[in-house]
């Protein structure tokens, strides 16, 4: 079963993109910030992340920078669901090295296109 970890301050977001990502055959792991997410993703290895991008201890794109940056790292898919509606983020998002980005709000057919696109579904 593939892993996803999903980062969000919100809890709502988190349960959401929980939900769906099971549904679509994950075993899912939330964290609530960025050290979180660094610390989990060094431990499990997930093959995806789904990040908001401002996160309470590490920014998520502190944390693409850092995942990027560890060569020993199986590098995941990463996938940033922001309310930042700004093309200058998502642009800067994948120069950085993100695989996506999810513009909020979403639903469940938006995730299995991105999902799809990338090969996970």
């Amino acid at each position: 079963m593939p892993r996803c970890v999903i980062a969000d301050d919100s809890k709502v977001i988190r349960m959401l993109l929980s939900r769906i990502m099971t549904n679509f055959g994950f075993e899912v792991s939330e964290v609530e910030d960025g050290e979180e997410l660094l610390e989990n993703c060094l431990t499990t290895q997930p093959e995806l992340i789904i990040s908001d991008w401002e996160l309470p201890a590490m920014d998520g794109i502190d944390v693409l920078y850092k995942i990027r940056g560890y060569s020993r790292l199986k590098q995941p898919k990463f996938v940033f669901c922001s309310s930042f509606n700004d093309i200058s983020k998502a642009q800067e998002a994948v120069d950085g090295g993100a695989d996506d980005y999810i513009f909020r709000p979403f639903d469940e057919e938006i995730i299995a296109t991105k999902l799809t696109i990338l090969g996970l579904l």
